[in-house]
């Protein structure tokens, strides 16, 4: 090797080369990090904003009837008790027409791009009467993303990530 590096021919192609190749390399690797990276912040910001949608959804039900202060979904029943009240509403369905999902599935130009499923949406309702404000009404939404190497010539995994975002009410007073 050393007999190589002091070889004084002018044989640099060879290197040349190398050098080239290993600069390609990094190259399509940083790229692939980059593309994986703006996927999974659309993603998550469609999510959060279809989860937004949700918890605004709820603004009738969230201070219906209730006195300042309370932030939570509530309603009184026919015996005059209360009762909890609020509506998870159609995430997936809002989330599919944002980003143009067909089953969950969005395809570019005849390849599949990305794949979400197992979407849990939990909605964590304030305590009734609290005295204090440390409690809100919030959304919380988990998804399952995953999205198929581009390099690697699928040797590689996929990337599967679980993305969670949520939203919520804090009382003002």
């Amino acid at each position: 090797m050393i007999k190589i590096l002091k070889n004084k021919q002018g044989n640099a192609a060879l290197y040349a080369i190398v050098v080239a190749l290993c600069l390609i390399l990094l190259f399509t690797v940083i790229s692939e990090y980059f593309r994986l990276q703006m996927i999974a912040s659309g993603v998550r910001d469609a999510l959060q904003s279809s989860v937004i949608a949700i918890a605004t959804e709820n603004y009738d039900e969230v201070y219906n009837g209730l006195r300042e202060g309370y932030s939570g979904g509530y309603q009184r029943n026919e015996t005059g008790s209360w009762e909890e009240r609020v509506d998870s509403g159609a995430v997936f369905m809002k989330l599919s027409n944002k980003l143009g999902l067909i089953n969950g599935t969005k395809y570019s130009g005849g390849y599949l791009e990305y794949r979400l499923y197992d979407l849990d949406v939990q909605i964590n309702n304030a305590p009734f009467a609290t005295r204090d404000n440390d409690n809100r009404f919030e959304s919380e939404a988990w998804v399952t993303l995953l999205v198929p190497l581009s390099f690697g010539w699928e040797h590689l995994p996929p990337m599967k990530i679980r993305l969670k975002v949520n939203a919520g009410y804090s009382p003002k007073f």
